[in-house]
């Protein structure tokens, strides 16, 4: 049959119309930026976690990082600034209550030092952008660095944060999100504390919130000067979606959270990786994985310590155990010991995934706490720093594992601990019926996350998203003064009627 010019051109055009319609990514595509600066690589996975969703959903981001990105490979319409710049690195060393001062002093010094990549020639020409550059959304790694917030401003974008663990008091703070200390640990709590000794650990950490806001605030005044920006707290309110990479359900601690705070937790574990692991799965031998994480060097740590894990892993024969390890003589204990198998990089996640894994001795980091629990993998935790201990005292309080500490530690008792757990099937029993609940859920986090991006982006900021407390001073969040009027009333009455006794 033959047809007509006019009945092919007609014929393509339907075609391309209802091609174009089928494929929203063609038309609702927005300019994300992503801002992710100051940060460890485990906290970066997270934040390009999330830009892959996005990615996959047609949009384009620009992405400025002070780390490259390395083997990760972002698939899509992605522009990438990097810009060579750190803080300087906190010696490996124990945190105890008698250095608690000093502990004090060197954070706030490397806060101070926060404001020093806003003056680096590669920034600098990141904020000359051409007049033309424009962008949708700023999507910030959150890592008390409120004074970059001001970038929000430059470009005239709303904001969305994402947090690499549970909420702390500074995004509760910054969102307007209601704290009940007295039942919700917070993650740097290393006890874990309720009831009175939890609100007095959070006057505590209200105290160090408001000393840091005041450096952030001087950082962001020196470089996004009024009348040019809004004020500092203007744009700390202007934030209006937090990502939390947390799963509140299977996680806990169970806290009231408002709308636009969002649990993502997990969404690393939904990108996909590739990893050649056939020279792991020549034999069916059970695996330990050991791992401290990137921030930890066995350069400089002493050789007694290395001596102590040697020691204490040669009773194990049984098991391959992956050591990550970064010191100079990793051959030497592998032929001394071959079942040891030392490299400075394992693929942990895809080692978990083999279903072979009986032990994972681990820092406590949030990734490794949630690959183990994804994957129900028991754990021996040792904390080094940060909200390690408190992810640790979490774990072992659910029974999934046993923590022990790296100071003064011997081979006899890491020994005995890791017999332990290799032995009581109550640890895998609770961790993988934990898993379950973890897996559970009616929404992958990556949908979670690109659908509330979007959701802001389509209502240009989402203003009814707001919580209205966020524009209230300290005084009317407490409601201090309608404790002091009805108290105060009280009082007046009760001494008014007292006068009037004694008249009578």
């Amino acid at each position: 049959m033959h047809r007509s010019p006019v009945s092919l051109s007609l014929l393509w055009l339907i075609s391309t119309f209802f091609l174009l319609s089928s494929n929203s990514t063609l038309v609702n595509t927005h300019h994300i930026l992503g801002l992710f600066v100051n940060v460890h690589r485990s906290q970066l996975l997270v934040h390009l976690a999330v830009c892959q969703a996005l990615l996959q959903k047609g949009h384009q981001l620009t992405l400025v990082t002070t780390l490259p990105l390395g083997d990760y490979e972002l698939q899509g319409n992605v522009t990438h600034i990097y810009i060579p710049w750190k803080q300087p690195a906190e010696e490996n060393r124990h945190e105890s209550s008698s250095d608690l001062l000093e502990r004090l002093e060197r954070r706030f010094k490397r806060l101070e030092h926060a404001g020093d990549l806003l003056g680096q020639p590669e920034w600098r020409n990141f904020m000359k952008s051409p007049p033309h550059t424009s962008y949708d959304l700023l999507l910030m790694g959150y890592h008390f660095n409120d004074h970059l917030l001001g970038v929000a401003a430059h470009f005239n974008c709303p904001v969305a944060i994402i947090s690499t663990q549970q909420p702390t008091g500074f995004v509760n703070s910054l969102m307007g999100n209601p704290e009940e200390r007295w039942y919700v640990p917070q993650p740097y709590d290393g006890h874990q504390r309720s009831g009175i000794s939890a609100w007095i650990f959070g006057v505590w950490e209200k105290l160090m919130e408001v000393i840091a806001r005041r450096v952030l605030a001087r950082i962001y005044r020196l470089h996004f000067p009024e009348p040019t920006y809004p004020e500092f707290e203007t744009m700390r309110k202007s934030v209006v979606l937090a990502l939390n990479n947390h799963h509140m359900i299977s996680e806990g601690p169970i806290a009231p959270v408002v709308p636009n705070m969002v649990d993502i937790g997990g969404i690393v574990l939904e990108q996909k990786r590739y990893s050649n692991l056939l020279d792991l799965l020549f034999t069916n031998r059970s695996i330990i994985i050991f791992s401290l994480g990137s921030r930890f060097t066995w350069r400089k740590s002493p050789q007694k310590l290395v001596q102590t894990f040697t020691k204490a892993f040669s009773h194990f024969h049984d098991y391959d155990i992956y050591w990550t390890y970064d010191g100079s003589n990793g051959s030497d204990i592998s032929s001394d010991y071959p079942h040891l198998k030392v490299s400075k990089w394992w693929p942990q996640r895809e080692l978990l995934a083999s279903g072979r894994v009986r032990l994972f001795i681990t820092h406590g980091g949030k990734g490794s706490i949630s690959e183990a629990l994804y994957y129900g993998v028991p754990m021996l935790g040792l904390p080094l720093i940060g909200d390690q201990r408190a992810n640790l005292q979490r774990m072992q309080s659910k029974n999934f594992g046993l923590t022990l500490s790296t100071h003064n530690l011997t081979h006899s008792e890491l020994s005995k601990t890791m017999h332990r757990i290799l032995s009581h099937p109550s640890y895998v029993e609770n961790i993988s019926k934990a898993s379950e609940i973890y897996r559970d859920r009616p929404l992958k986090s990556s949908d979670l996350a690109t659908f509330w991006v979007e959701y802001i982006i389509r209502h240009k900021g989402a203003a009814n998203l707001y919580n209205p407390a966020r524009h209230l001073n300290f005084i009317e969040y407490y409601s201090i003064d309608i404790y002091v009027m009805t108290y105060g009333c009280l009082i007046l009455t009760i001494t008014i009627l007292r006068k009037i006794n004694k008249l009578m």
